[in-house]
């Protein structure tokens, strides 16, 4: 946004863990929202800041960087927003620097940088109560002299965007040019190619006289890797590195060595405390002792797992057991919103009826029942990210994780991918490459649900329930249920390893972590962090969702049977006349509805469908009733029980706990006579279920994330060819071997 622009545009950067998303917050309110730019999967938020005077200015926080030389895709996009280089978007009018007083000298690294550059900046320092709490201060007043911009309060800052933001005092764009010694062989040419780059970068970006500041960020890219292109710099990165590395690297060195001074001398005695001494104990704030004491044991290492174990073991816990009230209570409200909207709906239009309850209704359920799962999650990963604990996880699991070739903080999704994938997906936010969030995306599926255990648990009592003990002891359906869960984690992890170094190549991220020191998280911002993300959800994902469960609908629906449906109607009028209102009658009715239902279904496109691909699936062991619940469970993997049920002839009623059903199902044979549900059939199901992508709300997730239809159908594809080898593996190797 151009100066000129109305209403004026505000940019923060700052380092991770500085405190800018909670000046964003306070700036913005709750007018915040979050987006992606063009072509860009990584996120930025912006909102609207109401100041003083009443004037409205557009805040944009983007990602946390600790210089303009990104590692990662998060610092690209904060560098291309700084250089107006992102699509849509223009050059801010103000640029805040948030500085962490608790860690002045690393966050003046990247001020020191920014004063490289002909900017509108302003620098906002943030935790100075706990400066304060600590018995110490900050001299704002002394920091703004050496910098040579303004200096405030974090809670400052409105009023100074008030006035700065002003025609009548607008900010100086005065700056420091880098100096670096070149005396060494080599070096010149280095620093001229350099500069010679950033002239032609401070044309395209309209920083005029930030020629050698902008030449040197394309010179230090030449010796980092990102996936995020910037256009502005990596036309020129090419000639750069046709220069000789190691010269290349001695600058680039020298360079970082006279920013971490010019740090050092910008924060002495900016900072000063009540009682200096030169003892540890003494010289250690408040907070440093508390963190230190602390990460003695988060950092132990026995102790330190098993605290990690135990505050995962809590998430896990909650995102399986405390949600399933609420999802029950979501899903009962919705029933009983359902039988209110069917009973006002006219019965001279059952179709349309029908569309309403089953298709919609069904779709909102299908998008509202993740909402509880999704905002404790995010209710925890705000709490162990404002708390500092994530960064310590993160160190505890990045050995784990470093040997398929991901980063700690994979563990996250995947841990909560026993509960649910869709808010586990969601989680991977917190990985910073783009690849490496892929891959952790992509093998997110195949981690064992919730969603999977009616289908475990149905099909292991169905099939094992006559199956002799293990060693005596041991309960087979024990066994197969354990095997799922580990041949689930052992698959993902796999396959995790074989994208890293295939399909998504590129080298193990190296353990750069900042250890913040521990804090409590504030109420509002976390409310603000857990609803922002769970609005994401209901509006992105929930319109694909909604649309996939309607056309399921009609899959089951139609081509409509109009004789048999009168038929059932009559039936179930005349039984209502002949016999006396009660639960026989009720129970009597149920059934007629029921063995219509089992006949529609087998007549709708999705039993047709099914008895199609019948010849397909007999190499898996599954017949044309199994195939209609494959269909269905696209909407969600439960559905397939259920389904079962009105295949049956049972209703939609049945769970996996129906005695009827599972009775219904042993007594199922195929043409030759044989029972369907041997054990080796059931395990054939099991596979398959295990790495099928039968989850249309994770699609929708995943599309949500990626920005793209390219990666939820190559995961589609590949979870689904997976799937259908295992099962014939399973299947046919298990008939070789003389397994019934």
């Amino acid at each position: 946004m151009s100066p000129s622009s109305t209403p004026s545009s505000v940019l923060l950067l700052g380092n991770p863990n500085s405190g800018k998303t909670t000046l964003f917050n306070a700036l913005t309110g709750l007018s915040a929202k979050t987006g992606n730019y063009p072509g860009i999967t990584v996120e930025h938020r912006e909102g609207t800041a109401r100041l003083p005077s009443g004037r409205a200015v557009t805040v944009v926080d983007v990602p946390g960087t600790y210089a303009l030389a990104p590692h990662s895709d998060d610092e690209a996009v904060a560098v291309r927003a700084l250089l107006a280089d992102l699509p849509s978007t223009g050059r801010a009018d103000v640029v805040v620097a948030v500085v962490d007083s608790t860690a002045l000298q690393r966050n003046l690294y990247l001020t020191a940088q920014l004063r490289e550059l002909p900017l509108p900046l302003v620098v906002a320092l943030t935790m100075t109560d706990v400066v304060a709490s600590d018995g110490g201060r900050v001299n704002a007043a002394l920091l703004s002299d050496r910098l040579g911009v303004p200096v405030v309060i974090a809670a400052d800052l409105p009023a100074l965007l008030d006035t700065t933001l002003s025609a009548q005092a607008p900010l100086a764009l005065a700056h420091n040019a880098p100096k670096i010694d070149d005396s060494a062989a080599g070096l010149a040419a280095v620093i001229a190619a350099a500069r010679a780059a950033g002239t032609a970068i401070a044309a395209k970006v309209g920083l005029a006289g930030a020629d050698l500041a902008l030449g040197l960020v394309a010179l230090q890219r030449t010796l980092t890797t990102t996936e995020t292109a910037m256009p502005a710099i990596d036309a020129h990165t090419t000639a750069l590195r046709a220069l000789p590395r190691a010269d290349r690297h001695e600058v680039c060195a020298r360079v970082v060595q006279a920013r971490q001074a010019r740090a050092r001398d910008l924060a002495k005695d900016i900072v000063t405390t009540a009682a200096p001494s030169t003892t540890r104990a003494a010289t250690e704030t408040r907070s440093e002792a508390v963190t230190r004491r602390i990460d003695a044991v988060a950092l132990h290492p026995l102790l330190g797992p098993l605290v990690l174990v135990s505050v995962f073991g809590l998430l896990f816990q909650a995102l399986f057991s405390w949600a399933e009230p609420i999802m029950t209570l979501i899903e009962d409200g919705l029933a009983a919103v359902t039988d209110v909207v069917a009973a006002r709906l006219p019965a001279s239009l059952p179709l349309f009826s029908s569309l309403i309850t089953d298709g919609v209704l069904a779709g909102v359920g299908n998008v509202l029942v993740f909402v509880p799962q999704i905002a404790i999650l995010f209710f925890f990963l705000a709490v162990l990210e404002d708390t500092g604990y994530l960064a310590r996880a993160a160190f505890l699991l990045d050995r784990l994780m470093a040997r398929v070739g991901l980063h700690g903080r994979a563990f996250v999704p995947m841990l909560s991918g026993f509960a649910c994938a869709v808010p586990a997906i969601l989680a991977t936010r917190t990985i910073e490459r783009t690849k490496d969030r892929l891959v952790t995306i992509l093998v997110l599926p195949l981690i064992s649900c919730s969603a999977r255990l009616p289908i475990y648990s149905l099909m292991i009592a169905t099939a094992f329930s006559g199956t002799a003990r293990v060693f005596g002891v041991v309960e087979a359906g024990a066994v197969v249920m354990l095997s799922m869960y580990a041949l689930s984690i052992a698959s993902a992890l796999i396959l995790a390893a074989i994208f890293k170094r295939t399909l998504l190549r590129s080298a193990t991220p190296p353990l750069v972590l900042e250890l913040p020191p521990y804090r409590l998280p504030k109420a509002v911002q976390l409310y603000k962090a857990v609803s922002s993300r769970v609005l994401t959800f209901v509006r992105d994902a929930g319109t694909v969702i909604l649309a996939i469960t309607v056309v399921l609908w009609a899959l089951l629906t139609f081509p409509r049977d109009d004789e048999l449906t009168a038929a059932r109607d009559k039936a179930v009028a005349a039984t209502e006349a002949s016999m006396p209102a009660g639960q026989e009658r009720d129970e009597e009715v149920r059934a007629i509805k029921a063995q219509a239902g089992q006949a529609l279904v087998e007549r709708s496109a999705a039993g047709r469908f099914g008895h199609a691909i019948e010849p397909l699936l007999t190499p898996l062991g599954f017949d044309w009733k199994i195939g209609v619940g494959i269909i269905a469970s696209f909407a969600a993997r439960e559905v397939f029980v259920s389904t079962l049920g009105v295949v049956y002839g049972l209703g939609d009623a049945e769970d996996e706990t129906s005695t009827s059903l599972r009775a219904s199902m042993q007594k199922d044979t195929r043409a030759d006579g044989s029972p369907l549900y041997t054990p080796l059939t059931g395990l054939s199901l099991l596979v398959f279920f295990l790495f099928a992508m039968q989850c249309m709300s994770t699609i929708a997730a995943v599309k949500r994330e990626t920005r793209s239809w390219r990666w939820p159908l190559f995961q589609i594809a590949y979870m689904t060819t997976l799937a259908v080898l295992a099962s014939i593996v399973v299947f046919q190797g298990g008939r070789l071997a003389g397994l019934q």
